[in-house]
């Protein structure tokens, strides 16, 4: 009985050490699958740069101002002649008829009183003018002068404003010049003037003409102006009333003349009154003042002959002198 017993105990032992056996086998002949390993991720090639060489800067160019027209050296003017060429100020220019095949013989004094139309190579003509009729000639001094038609151009040194033609029909050989070039004939004024209305117009009063002397706002104050209104001025060497002032100095300040002994209508006869010049003109008064005007001044409201040589004054509208306005 024992010794089957310890039989099969040792048979127990030895199936245990064979399981055992067959158990340690399989761990080393079939290992349990390892983890899959995690996917690596391959990093990206870059792709390869190309190095662009930066532009040079570039410096931008200053904009070209476009050149200025030049101003027009002669254009469509308007006068008693009616339409006519005047000059970049609106004075009227004129033709001589003594220049032939459009050369210049106006010089020296000739030319002081009838100073000639100047122009550089870039001359130009205001709108309304055919180009094509005008030209330049060459004058003694080497400089330009504009030519309408066959006539070299002047403006006249006694027009003083736009639209003035005293020079037309002087000494029969200067005459105003037409669009198209050519004289204006001499006796245009007066054709214009016996021209009749071409409607018979309905009777109308005629205004009277407006009064020689009033009263006008300068900086100065109130003062006596003429009908232009111009400032009006007293000379204090006419203290004892009479005018003294003539020749060069008359030319300087020209008197304010009137037609007539009668003083005009519309003036105050406590102001105003006439005296008789020394060449026989009859000359307005304010107070005991003579009054003239100033070449100096050229538009209303003008002063610039105030305090001249202290001996010249603008005349308040009481006909007393402002010796200290201003």
């Amino acid at each position: 009985m024992n010794r089957t017993k310890h039989r099969t105990t040792i048979a127990l032992a030895v199936a245990g050490l064979s399981l055992l056996a067959v158990a340690c086998g399989r761990e080393d002949n079939d290992p349990a699958p390892a983890a899959a390993a995690a996917p690596t991720t391959v990093a990206a090639v870059a792709a390869p740069t190309t190095t662009v060489a930066a532009a040079p800067p570039t410096t931008a160019a200053a904009p070209v101002a476009a050149a200025a027209p030049a101003a027009p050296s002669a254009k469509v003017g308007e006068s008693a002649l009616g339409e006519m060429l005047a000059s970049a100020d609106g004075l009227t220019l004129y033709g001589f008829t003594n220049d032939v095949d459009a050369i210049s013989t106006c010089y020296s004094t000739c030319a002081e009183a009838w100073p000639p139309v100047i122009v550089d190579e870039e001359w130009a003509v205001g709108p309304g003018l055919d180009t094509g009729i005008f030209s330049t000639t060459k004058r003694e001094d080497g400089t330009l002068q504009l030519v309408a038609g066959k006539f070299p151009l002047y403006t006249f040194g006694g027009d003083a404003a736009a639209g003035d033609v005293t020079g037309h029909g002087s000494g029969d050989v200067w005459f105003a010049v037409a669009l198209d070039g050519t004289l204006i004939p001499g006796d245009a004024l007066q054709a214009a003037a016996d021209a009749p209305a071409e409607e018979a117009a309905a009777p109308t009063t005629t205004p009277a003409p407006p009064a020689p002397a009033s009263v006008a706002s300068t900086d100065l104050g109130d003062v006596l102006v003429d009908a232009d209104g111009l400032t009006l001025y007293g000379f204090t060497k006419d203290e004892e009333g009479s005018p003294t002032c003539e020749g060069d100095c008359a030319d300087a300040w020209p008197p304010l003349l009137v037609d007539g002994e009668e003083l005009p209508e519309g003036l105050d006869p406590e102001v105003f009154s006439v005296v008789e010049r020394p060449d026989g003109g009859l000359q307005l008064k304010a107070g005991k003042w003579p009054l003239y005007r100033f070449a100096g001044d050229s538009e209303p409201g003008d002063t610039n002959g105030q305090g001249s040589g202290g001996v010249w004054f603008v005349v308040d509208p009481h006909g007393g002198l402002l010796k200290n306005a201003g």
